[in-house]
């Protein structure tokens, strides 16, 4: 292992929270501030230059022989393309379970009241 590679590893690692709280819109310190689309950003960036810089070194038919980056490449590269539709649809649902437990909150209230 030498120095590069543990560069690339740590630019493939580091781009995944800033990617996820960008999409999440959470405030999150990156390179270009606190904004999500700062930190969508910078997540892209780390991962352009992880890419470069792997083949660079070893070229770009090595990409392919190595599973273990092809694995840690495909999480951010999914989450790029599947991030928004993601928390929307996560979004809606937390939503929706929030609404029917204060639906039955009421009902969960009477029957603990209830002395049998």
């Amino acid at each position: 292992m030498t120095f590069t590679d543990f560069i690339i590893g740590a630019l493939v690692v580091n781009a995944m929270p800033h990617l996820i709280f960008g999409l999440t819109k959470t405030h999150f310190l990156g390179m270009f501030g606190y904004r999500p689309k700062g930190n969508i950003t910078y997540a892209l960036l780390q991962f352009v230059l992880c890419i470069i810089l792997f083949c660079y070194n070893y070229g770009f038919e090595a990409i392919l022989e190595n599973a273990f980056l092809v694995g840690a490449l495909t999480v951010p590269l999914l989450y790029f393309i599947f991030g928004k539709n993601l928390v929307r649809f996560m979004g809606n649902k937390t939503k929706r379970l929030l609404i029917i437990f204060k639906s039955i909150t009421p009902t969960l209230q009477i029957i603990r009241r209830t002395k049998y």
